[in-house]
């Protein structure tokens, strides 16, 4: 429920974003008519969330299945957009295709009247189908729906996509509206032939360019870098509310358990288990079962995995048994070999299996990783934990479900994350953030000049470099990634189809506090997994660049304090 509150709250945001800011006189302009009560507004608003909707579907599907560029799409708008900039600019050459197209007219002129008329929303309908592609890479909340809910349960990421698009088009006809009484009060804005439209057409060109050419990341960085507010503020924080809340009604305010009785689903679609047979739910009746989601190359779950294990250790003899569900996060994550490899390195003991059509995930509902489960000994789910973190809270109820009490074998303990911890950032195009540089961030190869200067949170590349919806491979000997972050230690999920050594820079007095995959100055990337790059004496803001051969490919950056 409170997805769908935020999913609203992002659609009306994204109004203030970077990338729709410059886009909003356009939006005006295309509802200005010599009729003040005409429809345009409400046409061109939801003709942008029906394209925003399709073009998301056309997104997963065509990534998933044929592996389409997104590009493609947002250069079809582009081309859209210029059009229709050239009809503003030269108005007749519209009235001369209307001609053109209807040769059955009784005269041009009647004929260039009535298709006019009939078609008066062709024009508002294209700049909405235009925009909405442009649109939908604007909000963190969009971003999480595609990559995070979408993937595992279809009918749910519609729901949250439409009910995005729903304020984001209020937010937009307030935008319209308003607009309009404004500008129409001016004779001349509503006249197709005036100077106003003629500039409008003109912006509509220039973006359509900038669309196409892939500057408009450079331009929405700019935009965003000179704005007084950061619009996304807002949403990054009910999403990380969202994200660690709790999933059920606290039963009782003096229990440790914090879930009414609720009947667990069963374990589904679970293959390659490890260090054990197939198990049940329903076949543990009579123990205390721990259902603990991760991936291997999740730092989060890496740093609990000691944690479950200790628990694994000390009351498998009382009845526990812990699941390690490996639902996958990225491609080679589904790969069994790799997951087993991180079994064997990890020194897990209890059962592990793949999750890799997130059949398990889905029953449960889960939307983190890490994530616990306690399921007692008649099949109920009385415990959640989602994220990192209350470790002695949850080997408590672990002890009240097996009706012991006696000292914790795991310390208190809290996130270890920095209050102004660099987040996690991915690099491919599905969900990369905080990219700089004159090269725009799309699918192919390409080469990059680094950037001269970063923010904090701030990422540029060098040299040649293949990019794709997940990951960025590097294309040459000289490619280099340049990082400033903010945190104590750096974690980087790489891959490679050998044994290639990455050299790691750090600036100045940081020089040598290097993590510990590291060694001599560099990280052997060997193999689908997370490297730990950096570890700082204390938490601080560094510059970190990897000198990247070709043939290793960059998932994303993590951090810890």
């Amino acid at each position: 429920m409170l997805l769908l509150l935020i999913s609203f709250i992002a659609g009306i945001l994204t109004v203030l974003a970077p990338c729709v800011l410059p886009l909003l006189p356009m939006m005006v302009a295309g509802s200005v008519t010599e009729k003040k009560t005409g429809a345009r507004p409400y046409v061109i608003a939801i003709s942008l969330a029906t394209s925003i909707i399709i073009f998301t579907l056309i997104l997963k599907v065509s990534t998933a299945l044929i592996n389409l560029s997104p590009n493609v799409l947002t250069g079809v708008s582009g081309g859209i957009l210029i059009a229709l900039g050239i009809v503003s600019v030269w108005p007749e050459a519209w009235e001369w295709l209307i001609i053109k197209l209807n040769l059955q007219a009784a005269s041009q002129r009647l004929l260039s009247k009535g298709s006019h008329n009939r078609g008066k929303y062709v024009g508002p309908i294209l700049i909405g189908a235009a925009l909405g592609p442009i649109f939908s890479s604007c909000s963190p909340t969009y971003a999480f729906i595609l990559a995070s809910v979408l993937p595992r349960s279809f009918g749910a990421g519609l729901i949250y996509l439409i009910i995005y698009s729903i304020g984001l088009v209020l937010a937009l006809l307030l935008v319209a509206l308003v607009g309009r009484k404004l500008v129409g009060r001016l004779s001349w804005a509503v006249d197709t032939h005036s100077l106003f439209r003629r500039i409008i057409g003109g912006l509509f060109i220039v973006i359509g360019l900038v669309v196409i050419t892939g500057k408009e990341v450079s331009v929405e960085t700019w935009v965003a870098n000179h704005l007084p507010f950061d619009e996304t503020r807002i949403e990054r924080v009910l999403l990380a509310k969202q994200h660690t809340g709790t999933k059920a009604i606290n039963a009782n305010n003096d229990s440790v358990l914090n879930v009414n009785p609720t009947p667990a689903p069963e374990l589904a679609g679970l293959t390659n288990w490890i260090n054990s047979p197939p198990l049940t739910i329903a076949g543990l009746r009579g123990h205390v079962v721990l259902v603990d989601f991760w991936t291997y190359s999740c730092i989060n779950c890496i740093r609990s995995l000691p944690y479950v294990e200790k628990w694994y250790s000390a009351y498998q003899k009382d009845g526990l048994v812990v699941i390690g569900v490996s639902t996958p996060e990225f491609a080679f994550e589904h790969n069994p070999n790799n997951v087993a490899a991180a079994v064997k390195k990890d020194l897990i003991t209890y059962p592990v299996a793949l999750d890799n059509d997130y059949d398990t995930w889905n029953a449960f509902d889960n939307d983190s990783w890490p994530a616990d489960y306690l399921i007692d000994k008649t099949g109920d789910v009385r415990y959640v934990s989602l994220g990192e973190g209350d470790y002695d809270q949850t080997e408590r109820a672990i002890q009240a479900l097996l009706g012991l009490n006696q000292p914790l074998v795991t310390p208190a303990s809290s996130v270890p994350v920095g209050q102004n911890q660099t987040p996690e950032t991915y690099f491919g195009t599905n969900r990369a953030q905080g990219y700089v540089g004159k090269t725009s961030l799309t699918d192919g190869a390409q080469n990059f000049n680094a950037a001269s200067s970063l923010s904090t949170g701030q990422w540029t590349l060098g040299g040649g470099w293949e990019i794709d919806p997940e990951s960025i491979t590097s294309e040459s000997n000289n490619s280099t990634l340049t990082f400033k972050v903010s945190a104590k230690d750096v974690y980087v999920v790489a891959g490679s189809n050998s044994a290639i050594p990455v050299a790691i820079d750090l600036p100045g007095a940081q020089a040598g506090q290097y993590g510990s995959d590291v060694t001599n100055g560099s990280v052997v990337i060997n193999g689908s997994r997370l490297y730990h790059i950096v570890s700082l004496r204390a938490d601080s803001t560094t510059t970190v660049t990897l000198k990247v051969p070709q043939g290793v490919s960059l998932y994303t950056f993590t951090f810890g304090s």
